[in-house]
C-alpha cells in the first residue's frame, strides 16, 4: 500500500515532493521511498527526479492497474479490491481461483490480455491489449435458477456504460452488446452453487475499447469515436454503473432491471433465428421473461421459451 500512497502523494501534489517530505509523511525510510519511487518507474509512471527538489509524477502507464482503478473510483463493494495481470489463460479461471479460497465479493480481476479467454457456448474470445478484459466476484443470496438474471443486468449495465461514453449502444440476445450492429462487448457468467443457495457467481466482461478486430464483424469503442479511450475512466464509469445495477437487483428484484434491457434491446420485435441444443428456431422474438428466456412467436403461432442458445437476427429485418 505504500508504494500506492507514495503515488497518490505526487498525484494530488501536482509538483515535487522531496524524499524527505514523503518519507516522514509516510514513517519510513528514504531509501524506502527510493525503492517505491524504482518500482513506480518499472511499471510505466513517468516521475521526474529533480535533485534538491525530489520527486515529480509527469506521466501515467496505460494500465489498468489497481491503484488506477481504485483513485476516484465511487463505488463502496465493486473494485475495492483489484487483482491487475499483465497476461493470464482467463479472468473467469483466476476469480474462480481466489473466489473458492473466500476473497471479498466485489473483488475484481483484470488482465492485459488473455490467452484462453472464453465466450458463450465454449467460443474462443480474442483478447489483445488496449481492451477491457476482467471478471468480478458476486455473492448475491438468490437460488441458483435466477442466476441468469445477473447477464441480464451485465449487459444492461455495460450498454449505459458505452452510452454515457457516447456511444448508442444495444443488447442482442442474451447478452451481447452491438455498436452500429457489430459487437463491442461479451458476457459470460459462471457460478458455484448448492441446491438452493449461489456461493458465488463469476460475472466476466470483455469491452472492445482501443484494441484491434476485425472490423467487418466486430468494433471498438476507439474505432466508432474515432479517438483514444481512457481505459481506466471508462473502467471506472463501467463499474459504478454496474454496482448501481447490482444493489438496485438485490434491493428491489429483478423486473427494473428487465424492463431496462427491454429499452436497450435490438431483438426485441425482431424476426430470429435461434439455434438451442441441436434445434433452430425461427419466429418473432416477443419479449424476455423474468428468468432471462427469450419468448419466440413461431410461424404456427405458438410462443417457444428458450432459456439459452444462439440468436441470429435476419438479415433485411428491421426492429418494430
Amino acid at each position: 500500500m505504500t508504494k500506492e500512497e507514495i503515488l497518490n502523494i505526487l498525484r494530488e501534489a501536482g509538483d515535487y515532493v522531496s524524499g524527505e517530505a514523503l518519507a516522514e509523511k509516510l514513517g519510513i525510510s528514504r531509501a524506502a521511498v527510493w525503492k517505491h519511487i524504482h518500482t513506480l518507474i518499472k511499471e510505466g509512471y513517468g516521475v521526474d527526479i529533480a535533485q534538491g527538489k525530489g520527486y515529480k509524477l509527469i506521466s501515467l502507464p496505460d494500465k489498468l492497474y489497481p491503484s488506477e482503478v481504485r483513485y476516484g473510483l465511487q463505488t463502496k463493494l465493486l473494485g475495492r479490491k483489484v487483482i491487475h495481470l499483465n497476461s493470464t489463460g482467463s479472468t473467469n479461471v483466476v476469480a474462480r481461483q481466489v473466489a473458492e479460497r473466500g476473497v471479498e465479493e466485489g473483488t475484481v480481476v483484470i488482465a492485459e490480455t488473455q490467452s484462453r479467454g472464453k465466450g458463450r457456448l465454449g467460443r474462443k474470445w480474442i483478447t489483445k491489449p488496449g481492451g477491457l478484459w476482467m471478471s468480478v466476484i458476486l455473492k448475491p443470496a438468490i437460488d441458483p435458477m435466477h442466476a441468469p438474471s445477473i447477464t441480464l443486468l451485465a449487459a444492461v449495465s455495460v450498454t449505459k456504460a458505452l452510452r454515457g461514453a457516447g456511444l448508442e449502444a444495444v443488447i442482442k440476445w442474451p447478452n451481447d452488446v452491438l455498436v452500429n450492429g457489430k459487437k463491442i462487448c461479451g458476457i459470460l457468467t459462471e457460478m458455484s452453487a448448492e441446491t438452493d443457495i449461489v456461493n458465488f457467481i463469476i460475472l466476466g466482461i470483455g469491452v472492445n475499447v482501443n484494441n484491434d478486430v476485425p472490423l467487418e464483424t466486430a468494433t471498438t469503442m476507439k474505432a466508432e469515436l474515432g479517438r483514444e479511450i481512457d481505459r481506466v475512466k471508462f473502467t471506472q464509469s463501467l463499474l459504478e454503473t454496474l454496482e448501481e445495477d447490482y444493489l438496485a437487483f438485490k434491493d428491489k428484484g429483478f423486473t427494473p432491471i428487465l424492463w431496462s434491457w427491454r429499452r436497450y434491446s435490438d431483438t426485441l420485435g425482431r424476426p430470429v433465428e435461434v439455434t438451442y441444443q441441436d434445434e433452430v428456431i425461427t419466429g418473432l422474438a416477443q419479449d424476455v421473461d423474468e428468468d432471462g428466456s427469450l419468448l419466440v412467436k413461431t410461424g404456427d403461432g405458438s410462443i417457444r421459451k428458450i432459456v439459452s442458445g444462439d440468436c441470429k437476427h435476419l438479415r433485411g429485418a428491421r426492429k418494430i
